[in-house]
C-alpha cells in the first residue's frame, strides 16, 4: 500500500494489542483530560522550576493547540490494570503521518509502554508506505530512541530548541 486504504486507528490497535502482554490501549475519552494533564506535568521538563499551577495552563493550553491543529489526529491511552500510563496523538495523512504527542508517567517507563506504542505507529506507517515525521526537544533523551528506530533529522539547526526527525517507510 502507498497510502491510507484501511482505517489507521484500526491497525494502530491491532498492532499495538499483538504486542502488549500487559498494556491495554484504547481511545482518548472526555473523562481522560485530568489523566494528560496530569501527565504532562509528570513528563515535563520544568518540573520543579514552575509552578504546578503554571504547568497546569501550559498543559491545557497544549492540549488545546493539538486539538486545534489536528481535530481529527487518533489520540490512545495506554493503561496498565485499567489505570492510564500513557499516551501518544497522531495525525494520519495521506503523505504521511506525524506524531503528535507521546508520553508515559515517569513512574511507568522501562516497562515497554512508550516502545510499544512507537512500534505499533511505525507498523502502520510502513504497512501503508508513510514517512513518519515527529519533532523532539533538543536536549531530549528519547531523540536517541528515535534515531535508533531510523529516524534522521530533516534539516539540522545547531540553534534549534527542536529537532524535526523522519524515518522513510521500512519496506517488510
Amino acid at each position: 500500500m502507498t497510502h491510507l486504504e484501511t482505517d489507521p486507528a484500526a491497525a494502530f490497535d491491532a498492532a499495538f494489542g499483538a504486542r502488549a502482554d500487559d498494556l491495554q490501549c484504547r481511545p482518548r475519552v472526555p473523562a481522560d483530560a485530568e489523566f494528560l494533564i496530569a501527565c504532562a506535568i509528570a513528563c515535563s521538563p520544568m518540573q520543579g522550576l514552575l509552578s504546578d499551577a503554571m504547568l497546569t495552563q501550559q498543559a491545557e493550553f497544549q492540549r488545546a493547540a493539538h486539538d486545534g491543529a489536528h481535530p481529527d489526529a487518533m489520540h490512545r491511552i495506554v493503561t496498565r490494570d485499567g489505570a492510564p500510563i500513557g499516551h501518544a496523538r497522531v495525525a494520519w495523512r495521506t503523505a504521511g503521518t506525524h506524531l503528535i504527542d507521546i508520553a508515559v508517567l515517569p513512574e511507568h517507563r522501562g516497562i515497554g509502554a512508550g516502545r510499544q506504542l512507537l512500534a505499533a505507529w511505525l507498523a502502520v506507517a510502513d504497512a501503508h508506505g508513510l514517512t513518519a515525521t515527529l519533532e523532539v526537544h533538543a536536549g531530549n533523551p528519547a531523540r536517541q530512541i528515535y534515531e535508533r528506530l531510523g529516524f534522521v533529522e530533516t534539516e539540522p539547526d545547531p540553534w534549534a530548541a527542536f529537532a524535526e526527525l523522519h524515518r522513510p517507510p521500512v519496506q517488510r
